[in-house]
């Protein structure tokens, strides 16, 4: 059952608790063959911090009539534009796309931080028609580059603080269960979140929801995906109650679509290489790596919520079939290098 944000702000209230991508066949196979994969769900109960309770809480007394969602409708969007790196808001009102996702600010600091009238002017496309426009939020690795990172930490880690990615240097594991983690996200005006709302954006694009993956020996594997659930489901209510039709796109963690709470709480899903890359940028994915990650999906757009698809190709002939593979699936595909440094798709 789909509640609204002030029903789940309430239920959260009243309760204080707190890519394994399956390996098959190597044969590789056409998009047409496997779309038809269903797979099984189970069940997950957001929770949520103290300090979040509260801002929540008076967020949700001060919004009159969270009822009713003036969100823009995400399923419409028939293209999309993905750029962390080097934006231009005028290329980006300029660009054709229907949904543009960027980051935050133009190097992750609160001082190169795009402003409200940036973010509107980037809502307007070239016909006069509107965009919708959602920020970068990366809640399962910190980044070294934020606004919110502390220089001391590197010689006094904070408790929630993990390991540096080695193949993405400054991009720190989180323990993101952890409330001090959750604060630096949402929670009062100078969290990420807040900022994001506060600065205009339609949404936020989560990534590193799969960081339930990272070993933890605090938490099995299973209940990592499932507090995941819960941060999203959390995010979600919170933003909504500030602002509502406030959409939340997941990048990846497929596997979080078999919970029905998770499903039931984010707008999109946003899917990295799912044609191609697994094994190496321009390798096609295996038979059983495709259908993995087709089932949930799968199932995901059968439900009527979207799923936007990024490619990160080179060559002609590999540009051509993630397009025709795309256009089989019928969703819109970006095409782009993995640094994210230009408005254009290939």
């Amino acid at each position: 059952m789909t509640v609204n944000a002030a029903q789940v702000a309430l239920s959260y209230l009243s309760d204080r608790r707190r890519n394994d991508l399956r390996k098959g066949s190597a044969d590789k196979m056409g998009i047409s063959e496997i779309l038809s994969s269903r797979s099984g769900r189970m069940h997950a109960v957001p929770v949520l911090g103290a300090s979040v309770m509260m801002h929540l809480a008076l967020a949700v007394a001060a919004s009159p009539a969270l009822g009713i969602s003036a969100r823009p409708n995400l399923a419409e969007a028939r293209s999309w534009g993905y750029q962390l790196q080097m934006v231009d808001p005028d290329l980006v009102a300029d660009s054709p796309y229907d949904l543009m996702v960027i980051d935050y600010a133009r190097d992750g600091s609160a001082e190169q931080a795009f402003s409200r009238s940036d973010v509107m002017a980037m809502k307007r496309r070239p016909d006069g028609g509107s965009r919708i426009v959602l920020a970068y939020l990366s809640i399962g690795e910190a980044e070294d580059y934020r606004f919110y990172w502390n220089r001391n930490w590197q010689a006094s880690a904070p408790s929630w603080l993990g390991k540096e990615n080695p193949d993405w240097p400054g991009n720190y594991a989180v323990r993101y269960w952890d409330t001090a983690w959750q604060d630096v996200i949402l929670g009062g005006p100078e969290a990420y979140l807040d900022r994001i709302i506060a600065a205009g954006f339609d949404g936020v694009y989560l990534d590193r929801i799969d960081a339930f993956d990272i070993a933890d020996p605090t938490l099995s594997r299973a209940r990592r995906m499932q507090v995941m659930v819960e941060f999203v489901s959390t995010i979600a209510a919170y933003a909504r109650s500030a602002q509502p039709g406030f959409i939340v796109v997941g990048q990846n963690a497929e596997e979080l679509l078999n919970y029905p709470d998770y499903a039931a709480a984010i707008d999109g899903v946003g899917k990295e290489d799912l044609f191609f890359g697994l094994d190496g940028d321009g390798t096609l994915n295996s038979k059983g790596e495709l259908r993995a990650s087709l089932t949930p999906l799968q199932r995901f757009l059968a439900s009527g919520k979207p799923v936007f698809l990024i490619e990160y190709l080179d060559t002609a002939e590999a540009m051509a079939l993630a397009h025709k593979n795309a256009e089989a699936l019928g969703v819109p595909l970006f095409i782009g290098s993995r640094e994210l440094d230009d408005v254009r798709s290939r």
